[in-house]
């Protein structure tokens, strides 16, 4: 073998043998799924997972579904779960914060103004009238549900709720 030939073997050994641990270190490992994070603007970011969730004073919000590209979907349901303003408070939303980000396991979110997000009727669900909400990658709602009682149109409403992002 050339030289050159080794040189540059050894120097692919090497670029692997460094990747490999600078991988692990910098991905992060996924969150259990019914985890919630919240981050941003708060004086201290938080996870909360479902069962610590349900700890919580709940509220059902009474919520019509108007669904043009699921009609099945559409109905009057009964939504458990927590108010956020509950969840921003607790992470110690700050003063100046204009708006939050929820963002899906799936990557799809929404972005609501703070006067919404403190709205009584603005809840992370996790109860379907009475039944708990299926994970998103089963074709479910959830297991968390971001719940705008006051749309008239659901498409705001995020299903699969990761995480929270406070600007």
């Amino acid at each position: 073998m050339k030289k050159t030939s080794k040189i540059i073997l050894i120097l692919i050994f090497l670029l692997i043998a460094a990747a490999i641990p600078l991988y692990f270190y910098t991905h992060s490992a996924p969150m259990p799924e019914g985890t919630l994070q919240i981050t941003g603007n708060v004086g201290t970011p938080i996870d909360i997972t479902l069962s610590q969730l349900q700890t919580y004073m709940s509220l059902t919000v009474q919520a019509s579904v108007s669904s043009s590209s699921q009609p099945q979907d559409n109905g009057v349901f009964n939504y458990t779960g927590v108010l956020l303003s509950t969840l921003l408070q607790r992470a110690g939303v700050s003063a100046n914060a204009t708006s939050v980000y929820v963002q899906a396991s799936d990557g799809y979110g929404t972005t609501i103004s703070m006067q919404e997000a403190l709205s009584q009727k603005t809840i992370i669900a996790y109860e379907k009238d009475g039944a708990s909400l299926t994970a998103l990658k089963s074709g479910g709602e959830g297991p968390l549900r971001l719940i705008i009682g006051n749309d008239q149109y659901a498409q705001r409403w995020v299903r699969g709720v990761v995480s929270i992002q406070v600007s």
